[in-house]
């Protein structure tokens, strides 16, 4: 929710319009929740594509698109952005436990790292 209030702030302080801030707001409130994002519109289930785009589903775009996808995944390196998104999402949620429900995928995350807190790399529950 801090991304998609960060983003509501940053364009409001732009003036969009409330409608396209509502939009943007939505979108990135809802990447995480497989199966709302897809329903709730053209923007909501492009931002969860594209998040899982960047980490490794290449099932979402049609056959005989492989090679332009491996391509601008080349051209944009992840940078073991699974160790450094779930530590930041854990860090939150350390600092504060309401970020993450017990049945949440930061939840999970959190459950993950208390149970094993000595592993580097990412979070086996990401």
């Amino acid at each position: 929710m801090e991304g998609a209030d960060a983003a509501r702030a940053f364009l409001t302080a732009y003036d969009w319009p409330e409608p396209l801030v509502r939009s943007v707001w939505e979108a990135i409130a809802l990447h995480t929740s497989p199966g709302i994002a897809e329903r709730m519109g053209t923007l909501p289930r492009l931002v969860r594509e594209g998040v899982l785009a960047d980490f490794g589903h290449t099932d979402l775009i049609p056959p005989g698109d492989e090679e332009a996808l491996a391509s601008a995944l080349a051209a944009f390196p992840r940078q073991d952005i699974e160790a450094a998104l779930s530590g930041a999402v854990v860090a939150q949620a350390l600092r504060n436990p309401e970020k993450a429900p017990p049945s949440s995928w930061p939840g999970g995350l959190l459950a993950a790292h208390r149970a094993e807190q000595d592993r580097g790399g990412a979070n086996p529950a990401f």
